[in-house]
């Protein structure tokens, strides 16, 4: 064993928290540890379990304990901070929710993302990664200022103004309000919660339609999953975002990812309306219509919007209801099918109805309703006797309205032992549709009519009708919210509405989840979907710029004007890829010949990252086993693994 060195040198460690540099005697064999424990006995009785050594000259952390100063390379001249771990950040996640949370910098961002997916509820944090704010998309906006003078206040939301907050799928806005003002995420006490409407209006990130040189610099704003935050230029109070950033999705299952399958539709979301990825028009009405039906299904109850109703026993219900109507007596409610709540809401009133089919030429008469349970009950006017009991459960609930010439009706189609009935109700105006029309989107879903969640269907059904206008001052901004910014200039807002609602026609009884996953596969089959767009210079063409895009099966050599798929390189064929540090040049070796290049738009640990990051996600086979840290940052790594 070597002999212990004796001699002592002077050591300076300044400690942010309390503005005091204190200097004192150290020795080069002296541990890490041993040097943190000397210096918290000179600093007072505080709680410094959370502090560390911090190089700021090599820009890295003295987080080993058992490593002597030597062994470091710490020498007297050095200049060393004693800070915390732990910083207070503000993190946007996909669906545009700002979250004030503790991270710890000291680790590598591979690491802090997975603490802080936990803490938020989704799986697969592999996926995801940290990007920093993306300055282009802000230049000249008040953002930037906003966040500025309410450093000292937790902002925990910056969402449009006109979206429907999703009541349904957990989402952060919705979590469980703490007695301190903040929210817990699985049980996790996140920080405290300013709603959307306390945003100003207009403050919108990202509402920007990117070019390629736009989208390239986009790409180059993520952070070294292999480094640190801290060590990456991330200080207190700094915002930072987290995104989804490997677009290979493993196991996404509806049972346990509602979370991740949330915040994974508002990136695509927002990807769609940013024009971030290209569609053809009749594809951003697809994603229109799914869109809507996801703020439609949002405002009704939760059991409404988590599964439509199943009509599996509609044929008892009918013969039930038939043999009480016969007996005119009420029925046990043991016998009763399936226990419906009470209804809170009388729903009745004057409607014309007329029976609808080829051999039908009967007018509209105007006759008594009222609903009950999940029946229609028909009365003729002046009279106390029913003459006849429509059971709506399992219907088919059209609306067949035109709010131009204010022309409200419904339509239903129901059966009636083995034959069709096809009827419609005629409404005078636009409220009492809202309200009927609840009425029978409720009963044909097996919930009693009137019943707790009416109003939420009422609105639902308001929201409908808006998308019905025609007014320009009315629906501009809220049709604005869900196409693509070129759509707008070259459709006008009325005929954008009509193709949205024609899409929407077949939707009306999807889910939440449901629309979200639609949205997602829709999303997914898009030609340049999961593209990540870098500028480079091929090896001989120093003068030119590329562009090369990184998807999770191959890469992309591209026409930077339009787009246009050039070169295909796949990862499958792909022999080995390597990186020359020293010069910055990345070298791959293909079954269709070899090709070196520079990266102009991003630093080229970025898409080295992306290239191992990919290939690491296609070797995920067992969706129980663990993420494997070390196979990720040997791809990923570099230099650094």
């Amino acid at each position: 064993m070597p002999p212990k060195s004796t001699r002592e040198w002077e050591l300076s460690v300044f400690t942010p928290q309390i503005g005091v540099t204190k200097t004192f005697l150290v020795r080069s064999d002296m541990s890490v540890g041993e040097v943190v424990v000397k210096l918290a006995s000179t600093l007072g009785p505080q709680d410094w379990t959370d502090h560390a050594l911090w190089w700021p000259e090599r820009q890295t952390w003295l987080s080993r304990p058992r490593m002597t100063l030597t062994s470091e390379g710490v020498q007297s001249d050095c200049k060393l901070h004693f800070t915390s771990m732990h910083k207070m950040l503000c993190v946007q996640v996909p669906d545009r929710t700002i979250v004030k949370m503790s991270i710890d910098v000291s680790i590598p961002c591979f690491h802090a993302i997975e603490q802080v997916c936990k803490r938020v509820g989704i799986r697969r944090f592999e996926e995801l990664s940290f990007m920093r704010c993306n300055n282009r998309a802000v230049e000249g906006n008040q953002a930037i200022s906003y966040f500025a003078s309410r450093k000292n206040v937790h902002i925990n939301a910056l969402l449009d103004p006109l979206m429907v907050r999703d009541k349904q799928t957990p989402d952060l806005m919705d979590s469980e309000i703490t007695t301190d003002g903040g929210y817990k995420v699985a049980g996790q006490t996140l920080g405290s919660v300013v709603r959307g409407e306390d945003v100003p209006d207009g403050i919108l990130l990202d509402r920007w339609s990117p070019n390629a040189t736009d989208k390239a610099y986009l790409h180059g704003l993520w952070f070294d999953s292999s480094r640190s935050l801290f060590s990456q230029g991330v200080e207190e109070d700094d915002f930072i975002q987290l995104r989804f950033k490997y677009f290979s999705f493993l196991d996404l299952d509806p049972m346990v990812d509602s979370m991740r399958i949330g915040q994974l539709y508002e990136q695509a979301r927002w990807s769609v309306l940013t024009e971030d990825v290209d569609c053809t028009e009749e594809e951003a009405y697809t994603f229109a219509a799914l869109q809507f039906q996801v703020q439609l299904a949002a405002c009704r109850p939760k059991e409404e919007a988590a599964g439509t109703g199943s009509g599996e026993d509609s044929d008892l219900d009918q013969a039930l209801t038939n043999l009480q109507f016969s007996l005119g007596t009420e029925l046990d409610s043991a016998s009763a099918s399936a226990a419906v709540p009470e209804p809170t809401q009388k729903i009745e009133g004057d409607l014309k109805f007329q029976r609808v089919g080829k051999l039908t030429l009967k007018s509209a008469k105007m006759y008594k309703f009222s609903f009950q349970d999940c029946s229609l009950v028909q009365y003729k006017k002046g009279e106390v006797t029913p003459t006849n009991r429509f059971n709506i459960r399992g219907a088919e609930i059209s609306p067949d309205i035109d709010v131009e010439k204010e022309k409200y009706a419904i339509r239903m189609s129901l059966r009636d032992y083995d034959d069709e009935i096809e009827a419609k109700v005629t409404i005078d105006d636009a409220e009492t549709f809202c309200k009927w029309m609840a009425a029978f989107q409720m009963a044909s879903r097996g919930k009693a009519a009137g019943s707790t969640g009416h109003n939420e269907e009422v609105r639902a059904c308001r929201m409908y009708l808006e998308m019905q206008r025609v007014d320009k001052r009315e629906t501009a901004s809220l049709v604005g919210h869900y196409v693509p910014h070129r759509i707008l200039k070259k459709k006008s807002i009325s005929k954008i509405a009509a193709q949205v609602l024609k899409f929407h026609g077949t939707l009306d009884r999807q889910s939440i989840l449901d629309s979200k996953l639609a949205y997602i596969r829709v999303w997914e089959g898009l030609q340049d979907f999961g593209l990540s767009y870098f500028i480079i210079r091929f090896a001989g063409f120093r003068t030119k710029d590329e562009l090369l895009g990184v998807a999770y099966n191959r890469l992309i050599r591209l026409d930077p004007a339009t787009h246009a798929h050039l070169t295909t390189w796949r990862y499958s064929t792909m022999r080995t890829w390597d990186i020359n540090w020293e010069i910055k040049e990345m070298r791959v070796d293909h079954e269709d010949g070899n090709f070196s290049f520079t990266c102009s738009s991003a630093d080229l640990k970025v898409l080295h990252e992306f290239i191992g990051g990919y290939i690491f996600m296609s070797m995920r086979k067992d969706v129980h086993e663990p993420t494997n840290a070390e196979s990720f940052f040997k791809l990923t790594g570099g230099w650094e693994a």
